[in-house]
């Protein structure tokens, strides 16, 4: 039952919520951990461009003014700090080298890391940041490592047990995986069948592997596997064209990416949608649709780890759709001003979601 704070200010009453909020749910995630190295440029893409171009034809040199970042990367090991920040139980299941593993150690302090094996090789990416279009963009560089054959034959009888026991299993970054559609195919049957895990899938860009993209809805998507598609726009539409069999029911929509989300409302009982201007959910054959924040964000590398790991944990403590929606975003924002790599605290995020809520107003 609402106090009556609650009713007179909903505001007030999802913030003293997520004061109050003792998560007690176990959130398993998977199967990457990357070294980056972020290099952004203060200035737009052409510039950048023009710049290299203009060391080149001198025969090399240097560029200064720009800002290196070196960190944590990779979906899985994100989202499990931003859980573990917000004080949830959070596994990974990674494969990297003895590097890898130290500098988890470094970046996850405090995390349970007996399931991340030595066994592989790190994943590494150089990231370029910078504008394009009137918005900040990442341009990544990566090597996937071990990643790019992390199958099911990896997973171990504790991998699987720890699977069967998780209130939350997420398999993250398909597209770097080349068994990807095997990991998450095992994976999210184990939760299925031995388990009780809300099953929670972000495939990343599959703009490379679209002939794939068949093969991943026929066996993951569509059988009932997931219960909840995290994407951005760009992986929506790439999805969905593979699955609609009259592209003109995606084209002839109010909007395009809802007419994509419409698509895969019918098979998956939620499909979240996170893009710079605003998130929405799409489930029980309804929208929910809250505007992001206007922000200046100082860097974009990281952002849609924060957001998953903020809706998964707003799921866990019970927010409704809406308000699940409002804490996500105001996460994603919080992160996106704030320096460096690390994610933001709760007070942190509880501290933007008046801007959220601002942002839905005429």
């Amino acid at each position: 039952m609402l106090r009556a704070k609650e009713a007179v200010d909903p505001v007030a009453g999802l913030k003293e919520t997520l004061n109050r909020a003792k998560p007690s749910f176990k959130v398993v995630v998977m199967p990457d951990f990357y070294l980056d190295y972020i290099l952004t440029y203060p200035g737009k893409l052409e510039d950048l461009t023009a710049s290299f171009m203009e060391v080149a034809q001198r025969g090399g040199g240097n560029l200064l003014g720009w800002g290196h970042t070196v960190g944590r990367g990779g979906n899985a090991s994100n989202v499990v700090a931003q859980l573990s920040k917000l004080g949830c139980q959070v596994v990974p299941i990674i494969e990297t080298d003895q590097l890898g593993k130290t500098l988890l150690q470094h970046f996850l302090k405090g995390v349970d890391l007996s399931h991340v094996r030595t066994t592989g090789t790190i994943s590494r990416t150089m990231s370029f940041e910078t504008e394009h279009s009137g918005r900040r963009v990442n341009i990544m560089v990566s090597d996937p490592g071990s990643l790019s054959q992390f199958g099911p034959e990896k997973l171990t009888q504790e991998d699987k047990q720890l699977i069967s026991e998780a209130d939350f299993v997420c398999v993250l970054n398909w597209n770097q995986n080349l068994k990807g559609t095997d990991l998450a195919e095992k994976v999210f049957s184990i939760a299925k069948e031995e388990g009780k895990a809300v099953t929670f899938f972000d495939p990343g860009d599959p703009a490379l592997r679209t002939g794939e993209i068949e093969g991943l809805n026929q066996r993951v998507l569509t059988p009932g596997l997931v219960d909840v598609l995290s994407v951005n726009e760009n992986e929506l539409v790439h999805l969905a064209s593979s699955v609609a069999e009259d592209t003109s029911e995606i084209e002839g929509a109010e909007d395009p990416l809802f007419g994509a989300a419409s698509v895969f409302s019918m098979m998956i009982p939620r499909v979240d949608l996170h893009t710079p201007e605003f998130s929405a959910s799409f489930v029980d054959g309804q929208r929910v649709r809250v505007p992001c924040a206007k922000i200046n964000p100082v860097k974009v590398t990281g952002a849609g780890d924060v957001w998953n790991a903020a809706d998964i944990y707003a799921q866990g403590v019970g927010l409704g759709h809406k308000d699940r929606l409002i804490f996500a975003n105001a996460a994603g924002a919080a992160y996106l001003e704030g320096p460096g790599l690390e994610p933001p605290t709760l007070g942190e995020v509880v501290g933007r979601v008046d801007s959220v809520v601002a942002a839905r107003k005429p």
